[in-house]
């Protein structure tokens, strides 16, 4: 495939505004230079950026392409996913509704949602606003759920209920885009509209942020929009279509463009004040950029002090200022957004590359001519960083350490493997195939699934793919039959159980029918029914029925009876006219009486 990596020559020819642009700020002189070097070493086709300073818009432009296939410049009016970034638009319209005494910060969530549940009872009665939107519920990000997904922003929210908890409320900062769906939609239903309604009323009409939307869909109907790339294994930009997230809407899925973030810049810049318009008070927004949870200090730079996070923004010390920024990141895009309180400068900027630290290379380098300082190289340390990782997993693939156990075989016949699997929050989980191998498949993701060790089968690396690397762990029932699976979905908790789904037949009335019947040993009766709901049941002739789970074949699991199935046992002409019946190991045969 043709690489679509630039030349910085080309990379330079295609600065957007490079005809007729207005003249650079005597502090941003090498700026055009600067990003077709940056462009060229990170292998990003394409980038856009926006500054503000004194209330003046001092830089809006577009470098590289959006569009490499048909060779389109990136501009500055190319609209691509702000991803995170959103998080900021979702608390400033929450402001509205705490301003107008809608919304309190810190009361319970269920004050406004009675359904909503979380794992504890303890968090779901006193998990706020505030938690969710300063990261701090105890929920670990648990996205797996989310990503690629068909379900509904409701449906999603009544998940959450199945998903473990890592920590205490307010014990520790834990990233959660589930919440901030969560808290978006509670200021939705408060407003008695949408959040898409309530952003767009208070936050994108106000600023005249027309070319801004919320889904994918629409930002493809855009005539200057983006085009995602991802990196492969070869460090080669390919296409990485953009992933709608409609649903999840409150954590990331606005889009837009430089120009229209400029004027959201503006505002916060004017302590959320546009055009004498007062959109955010004062009050809120400092409370927005003031420190709510502390994250872990890795002091990895001396220019910038551990970040604490506010309400959609984190907030740090950077070489003297109160730097308050949020970087975003999805499939083909990553993005920068961040400001100065007190000082009028504000930086945003876009990349075609989802995950590439270029975005923050780009913001630091900014800000740091806005701040007349000398600057610092941090594209250096950086990209130095990420070589170095990329270094790293070529040395553990040299000295083979990426391999499981030698000379180990599955227990089973891939055949057996194949199935759906569920998990009460996470859904179902398909694994295809048979004698050739097994495919792993969820929410719409596809990844061949070839054998590990023991009965831990990993998808192969492949930097284009979001199931790159999962491992899945078979486990069995003691009848011999593959009955479930574990996964490293979230690694904040144990790994999730997805039980095996019944065979399809277990559905069908007319196979369950032909199995309806009494079954005695000696007197003792099993009277054997199929309720009008489609569920076989199983009962004596006293007492309540126990209901039958299907499992495999013919054999049913007793329910609420540990260790105790039933399987069905068909004579030469088909019919069946026997039962067994096992528990913890021991078997009997009961026959057919009728």
């Amino acid at each position: 495939m043709k690489s679509l990596i630039l030349s910085t020559a080309l990379l330079a020819s295609l600065s957007a505004h490079a005809q007729g642009a207005p003249t650079l700020p005597p502090e941003f002189a090498d700026w055009d230079a600067f990003m077709a070097q940056q462009l060229a070493l990170w292998k990003v086709p394409g980038a856009s950026i926006a500054i503000v300073k004194d209330g003046q818009v001092i830089l809006s432009r577009g470098y590289g392409l959006r569009d490499v296939a048909k060779q389109l410049p990136m501009t500055e009016n190319t609209v691509q996913p702000i991803a995170s970034t959103t998080k900021s638009f979702t608390v400033a319209a929450l402001a509205t509704l705490v301003r107008d005494g809608k919304l309190k910060w810190d009361e319970p969530v269920r004050e406004y949602l009675p359904d909503f549940r979380l794992h504890s009872d303890y968090a779901t009665q006193t998990v706020t606003l505030r938690d969710m939107v300063s990261h701090r519920t105890g929920l670990p990000r648990h996205d797996w759920v989310w990503f690629n997904s068909t379900l509904s922003r409701e449906e999603l929210i009544k998940r959450v209920r199945h998903f473990e908890l890592s920590a205490e409320p307010r014990a520790r900062f834990q990233y959660n885009n589930l919440m901030y769906m969560t808290a978006g939609y509670v200021g939705g239903k408060v407003a008695g509209s949408s959040w898409e309604s309530l952003v767009r009323e208070q936050v994108l009409s106000p600023l005249g942020m027309k070319s801004t939307n919320f889904a994918i869909a629409d930002l493809l109907k855009a005539p200057d929009h983006g085009t995602g790339y991802a990196l492969d294994n070869a460090q080669v930009a390919q296409p990485k279509p953009y992933v709608p997230i409609d649903a999840m809407g409150p954590t990331g899925s606005l889009n837009s463009n430089a120009r229209d973030m400029s004027q959201y810049l503006l505002m916060l810049t004017a302590d959320g004040k546009f055009k004498d318009r007062t959109l955010i008070q004062s009050s809120d927004l400092r409370a927005m950029t003031t420190g709510q949870m502390a994250l872990p200090d890795p002091r990895l730079w001396p220019e910038r002090s551990s970040p604490q996070y506010g309400m959609g923004w984190f907030v740090s010390n950077y070489r003297g200022v109160t730097l308050v920024d949020h970087g975003g990141n999805m499939p083909g895009a990553a993005t920068a957004l961040g400001f100065v309180p007190g000082r009028n400068i504000g930086v945003y900027t876009t990349v075609n590359i989802g995950n590439s630290a270029l975005r923050d290379v780009i913001l630091y380098a900014a800000m740091d001519r806005l701040l007349g300082l000398p600057p610092v190289d941090w594209s250096a340390r950086l990209h130095g960083n990420y070589l170095k990782g990329l270094a790293a997993e070529k040395a553990a693939e040299t000295q083979k350490l990426n391999t499981g156990k030698p000379g180990t075989q599955p227990a089973f016949a891939l055949s057996e493997y194949a199935g759906e699997y569920e998990h009460p929050g996470y859904g179902i989980i398909t694994v295809g195939g048979g004698s050739t191998g097994l495919e792993l498949q969820y929410n719409g993701l596809k990844a061949a699934l070839p054998h590990w060790h023991y009965e831990v089968f990993q998808t192969p690396q492949n930097k284009l793919s979001e199931l790159s690397e999962t491992r899945v762990q078979f486990v069995s029932n003691f009848e011999g039959d593959v009955d479930g699976l574990r996964i490293e979905i979230e690694p904040s908790v144990k790994p999730a159980l997805f039980k095996r789904l019944p065979d399809k037949r277990f559905k069908d009335p007319a196979f369950l029918s032909k199995l309806v019947g009494v079954y005695a040993i000696g007197t003792n009766e099993i009277h054997i029914v199929l309720r009008p709901d489609g569920v076989l049941t199983a009962g004596g002739r006293t007492g309540a029925p126990n209901e039958l789970i299907g499992l495999r074949g013919t054999r049913f699991e007793v329910k609420s009876r540990n260790g105790n199935t039933v399987e069905f046992l068909a004579d030469a002409n088909g019919r069946y006219t026997q039962l067994a019946l096992r528990q913890n190991g021991s078997t009997t045969v009961a026959e057919r009486r009728n």
